[in-house]
């Protein structure tokens, strides 16, 4: 049995590259915010998958991860992690770790929030100190490559004369700027608008994996970063995004018809184009989410580091590093039983005068003489809070 393949180049259908448009949504929808936080994404370029974009409502605010955070003056209690938290400081840290850090203005840019209201008069530039796109980000290069490349094809189809090819270049390229401009936005931080005196914002961040984060920090920063709530400033309204989408959805139908009708180099052409730029994008998402975003506003410190075997032993240092321990309770840091009621007040006697304490020998104590007087012997690895605080999480949640 012999094999046989197209011989002739015209004899390849290339009708899918119109198909090839439009792959890549999952990567293209893990982009969506931070590419259009941009000026750039307002470039005429091939887009891949431009439907990631165009959805029925847009996103008001950042995507948020889980974590119990509890001021440690104030007592404010959050249940989830802002995306530029976690960006300046990853809280994914090894089981029963803790780490004390520090968070601050950089010199120089404190208070240049308050410039945030001039966005709405220079709404293309984003005021000094705020956080941004990153102007060098692998998605504002690839946003100039795709616009150069799409440059390129509509002058090689004018050169070739292909009509075709030259109006679906322009249509599919202007429908990604009608795009852009229908989700361009900037981040809006919480700040403070009166100046009264107030404690520190110092908090504690516990992760489901056991994990203490100190954070030593203003009540400026603690509300930019922590408590207060970030929210997407979008450029235009709710009714013009609607308009703006529904242009930019006749436009890409159009846009896909005419590629289907452009000749057979001009198809080629504008295939591996969106195959280059595909995988380029896919690249992009393997990348920390950190490079996309000018972060220099903050300055952070690591100030100490512990590495814990227990959840208790982990716990004791942060009631050690903050020298509190009503955070404790507010967070659901530990079971409501007198034994561990009983411990919280042990650790906060030691806290000062013995911070060589044994926290473990003293809850597995306490835990025994508690069984005793309710008349069972159990030793103390039946506490799953104790070996597993995910599942004692799971547990108080509920």
């Amino acid at each position: 049995m012999k094999l046989k393949f197209p011989q002739e180049r015209e004899e390849w259908s290339l009708d899918i590259v119109s198909l090839l448009a439009v792959i890549g949504e999952s990567a293209m929808s893990a982009h969506s915010q931070p590419l259009t936080a941009s000026i750039l994404c307002l470039l005429p370029r091939f887009l891949p998958a431009p439907q990631a974009l165009l959805r029925h409502s847009r996103p008001t605010r950042l995507p948020a991860i889980p974590a119990h955070i509890v001021a440690i003056y104030s007592g404010t209690l959050l249940v989830e992690l802002n995306h530029f938290a976690n960006l300046v400081y990853n809280v994914t840290l090894p089981n029963f770790s803790v780490r004390e850090i520090r968070i601050s203005h950089k010199k120089g840019l404190e208070g240049t929030l308050q410039d945030e209201k001039s966005l709405r008069k220079r709404w293309y530039k984003t005021p000094k100190g705020v956080i941004h796109a990153r102007p060098s980000s692998p998605l504002s290069i690839l946003s100039v490559t795709s616009f150069l490349l799409s440059v390129g094809l509509c002058v090689w189809a004018i050169l070739l004369e292909d009509g075709v090819a030259v109006i679906a270049i322009l249509v599919v390229s202007f429908s990604s700027t009608i795009i852009g401009l229908s989700n361009l936005w900037h981040p809006n931080l919480t700040v403070r608008k009166r100046k009264s005196a107030v404690p520190a914002g110092d908090l504690v961040i516990r992760t489901r994996q056991g994990a203490f984060i100190i954070v030593r920090c203003t009540e400026e920063v603690a509300r930019e970063l922590y408590t207060g709530t970030e929210l997407c400033s979008y450029v235009v309204g709710d009714q013009i995004f609607r308009a703006l989408v529904g242009v930019a959805t006749f436009l890409l139908m159009s846009a896909v018809i005419l590629m289907g009708n452009a000749t057979w180099t001009m198809q080629a052409a504008m295939g591996g184009t969106y195959v280059l730029l595909n995988g380029c994008y896919q690249i992009a998402a393997l990348l920390p989410n950190k490079w996309q975003w000018n972060l220099e506003r903050y300055e952070v410190k690591r100030l100490t580091s512990h590495k814990a075997d227990t959840y208790t032993q982990a716990l004791w240092y942060a009631i050690r590093a903050t020298t509190q321990t009503n955070w404790v309770q507010v967070s659901h840091a530990a079971p409501e039983s007198e034994a561990w009621r009983a411990w919280i007040s042990q650790a906060g006697d030691n806290m000062h005068s013995n911070p060589d304490w044994d926290s473990q020998v003293a809850l597995d104590h306490l835990l025994n003489c508690e069984k005793s007087e309710n008349g069972y012997q159990s030793s103390t690895d039946d506490f799953e809070e104790v070996r597993h605080p995910e599942r004692f999480d799971e547990k108080v949640s509920k």
